[in-house]
């Protein structure tokens, strides 16, 4: 017996009489949505009463660019990460993400609490396309249960505590809707307006991936896998290339959308990838090769992290990487042409499910993998929301192929399963809620990383708490003094605290580097710890050593200054003069030089 192409493929029989036909399922799909919000929204609470944190501080409380209803037209035309010359280095684009971003400031005027109400609406949203995506191919139940398992999943707090992660969310309702479009029932001669009517929706969905996050530019492939496997197994399904040739315009569509956004990256980024190396530290010296096997050797670790989660943290870094590594590349290498090659042979044999599953694990996290090119970062939980739905779409292939009692005890286990994400879920939620707590626990996670020590440091110092700054930052620096940040911040609170010769040479090797040097501010506290920790004479070798760099100005002031104390009242002016000529507007050493030939009269 063959179902027709409108009947749902996990549909079960169903002999109530009539009017409970129709309201019973009704009711029922209204009491697991229900069900899923709590799950999803529950745990997440806690992140409503938190600040603006992490990258929230850059891409929103202090973003300009957010502000005014114009916003939402000029966020076309600039890069995601502001920077003060409207070129953003990471080669990142997003401006539909931003443009939301914009709309939620203006209506609230800045409130963090409504930028947290609007991350967990889309976090709900989420879930309920999941759920709705996997009810297409299993039975309701276990359809219920697999969605529950991705909305209790701690590795998700991430993408919604952080409301500049959103975008994460953004990409995954997108590629939903183009399942949607293409899941539509192939019809025979449907219409040519129809036809170009899903085309059209097609391009647009693609599009709106892209401009929400680079990763969505792999939301096509997926969506067509997508529709055209996820369903019961089925002989008379259409083979692919019947499925490629009925969406050829859809196909086509897309590419017009993928293109314009492209364009548009190259238009407004002055190129389509980002200007510079983003590779993250621990990767920046590798080779291909050589990142290739340090990732593949973390694959287990991910696995750990969606299948069994337990202390996830907002950074990973080189120490994430095994000893082992090679043996373990090689290992997971083979386990996973090995999935791979399962799914590929039982989708020949009519169940396309796991092959689908599969390629949601795979081409989510593909992007972010570090396989093709270095990212930003070694690993990070956002990026593996994705991976999420993937093994989603397995759980529920799992339990709608089980025998009755197996399936039972396996939605039991679930459930404790569950259980126990939601609770971890609330306590990482915690940790989100402050600076102060979420470098806490980043140190906690990733006790041999040196970026939860300096970030904490540096919170302390702003709190006014020197000595534990002090200890904090000392630490950062001894493990990693090539961090010029730390460098810099250790530099000034060691001089704030009157240690200025140990201020001299924490900030020495800075005086070497051009960026830091471009910095009046850096230039002005290196000097002055010279001039404090061993007098005008030393000021004077530092200084001349300045005074042709980009903050030129201010070393040829400190030079003046140091030769007027040394009793050289021509070199101050000759100082004060070569100063201004590099900066002919510089008011300080306009009144030091003009106080100076008044002296000499």
């Amino acid at each position: 017996m063959t179902h027709s192409s409108t009947a749902s493929p996990a549909s079960e029989p169903n002999d109530t009489p009539g009017p409970q036909r129709e309201t019973s399922p009704r009711r029922g799909r209204g009491i697991r949505a229900s069900a899923l919000l709590l799950i999803v929204v529950a745990p997440l609470l806690p992140t409503l009463r938190a600040a603006f944190v992490y990258d929230d501080t850059t891409i929103i409380r202090d973003n300009v660019g957010l502000r005014g209803w114009g916003a939402l037209a000029r966020v076309w035309i600039q890069p995601y990460w502001p920077s003060d010359n409207g070129i953003d280095a990471l080669g990142l684009y997003r401006p539909l993400h931003i443009a939301l971003l914009s709309s939620v400031w203006n209506a609230s005027g800045g409130s963090a609490r409504w930028f947290h109400i609007y991350a967990l609406g889309l976090v709900a949203l989420t879930v309920l396309a999941v759920w709705w995506m996997l009810g297409g191919a299993v039975r309701p139940m276990a359809a219920f249960v697999a969605a529950a398992w991705f909305a209790s999943h701690p590795l998700h707090v991430e993408a919604v505590a952080s409301v500049a992660n959103t975008s994460e969310l953004l990409m995954v309702l997108c590629t939903v809707g183009l399942i949607h479009v293409l899941r539509e029932p192939l019809r025979m001669g449907e219409d040519h307006d129809a036809d170009w009517r899903r085309a059209v929706w097609v391009g647009a969905l693609a599009a709106a991936a892209l401009l929400a996050k680079e990763s969505g530019l792999l939301a096509v492939p997926i969506a067509g896998l997508t529709a055209w496997g996820w369903r019961k197994s089925n002989p008379t399904g259409p083979p692919w290339r019947v499925f490629l040739s009925a969406n050829a315009r859809a196909w086509a569509a897309a590419l017009v959308g993928i293109v314009a956004v492209v364009l548009a990256r190259s238009v407004v980024l002055g190129t389509p990838v980002a200007h510079a190396s983003i590779a993250a530290q621990g990767l920046d010296t590798l080779s291909a090769l050589e990142r290739v096997r340090a990732m593949m050797s973390l694959w287990p670790r991910i696995a750990g992290m969606i299948l069994w989660p337990t202390s996830l943290s907002p950074y990973y870094g080189p120490t994430s990487f095994p000893a082992n590594g090679t043996a373990r590349a090689i290992a997971c290498g083979v386990v996973v042409a090995s999935v791979l090659a399962g799914a590929a042979a039982m989708a020949r044999r009519g169940d396309r499910r796991p092959l689908v599953a599969v390629t949601w694990i795979a081409l989510t996290y593909f992007p972010a993998s570090n396989l093709a090119a270095p990212t930003g970062q070694i690993l990070s939980d956002r990026t593996l929301l994705g991976a999420t739905v993937g093994v989603a779409f397995a759980i529920a292939w799992a339990l709608d192929r089980l025998p009755r009692i197996a399936r039972v005890a396996a939605m039991v286990l679930c459930g404790v399963v569950v259980a126990r994400a939601a609770v971890v879920t609330t306590r990482y939620a915690v940790a989100w809620t402050s600076h102060r707590s979420l470098w806490t626990r980043m140190i906690e996670s990733e006790p041999r990383e040196h970026l939860g020590y300096k970030l904490l440091g540096i919170d302390a110092r702003a709190r006014g708490d020197t000595a534990r700054a002090l200890e904090l930052l000392a630490r950062a620096f001894a493990m990693a003094p090539a961090d010029g940040q730390i460098r810099f911040e250790y530099g000034q609170l060691l001089y704030q605290a009157g240690r200025y010769r140990a201020a001299v040479a924490v900030l020495e090797p800075l005086s070497q580097v051009g960026d830091a040097l471009a910095e009046r501010g850096f230039v002005s506290l290196y000097l002055d710890a010279v001039g404090r920790a061993s007098g005008p004479a030393e000021v004077v070798k530092a200084a001349t050593r300045l005074v042709h760099s980009q903050s030129g100005a201010t070393a040829a002031l400190f030079l003046g200054l140091a030769d007027e104390q040394l009793g050289k009242p021509q070199a101050a002016e000759s100082a004060f003069a070569l100063g201004l000529r590099r900066s002919r507007e510089d008011s300080a050493l306009t009144a030091e030089l003009a106080r100076l030939r008044a002296r000499g009269r």
